[in-house]
């Protein structure tokens, strides 16, 4: 039979948590430093942009992903 504390649990899942929120960090600053600006400029460079640009529309959706992502893990 195996015991766990809550303690330990506890102490796992802040680990899980803080470590999905470095992940998100880190590919929030991927993006930022990609196209040197933050999401903020990126998303009105975008919405604004006259041209088609398929390979920014990814990083588009998935910078806004991740943004809301780091949104609701910062709650």
């Amino acid at each position: 039979m195996v015991t766990l504390k809550k303690q330990d649990v506890g102490n796992w899942l802040l680990v899980e948590y803080m470590s999905t929120l470095h992940n998100v960090h880190e590919k929030l600053h991927f993006f930022e430093n990609k196209y040197n600006q933050s999401w903020e400029e990126f998303d009105i460079n975008n919405a604004t942009s006259v041209h088609e640009d398929f390979a920014k529309w990814d990083d588009y959706i998935e910078w806004k992903a991740y943004v809301k992502m780091c949104e609701e893990l910062s709650t």
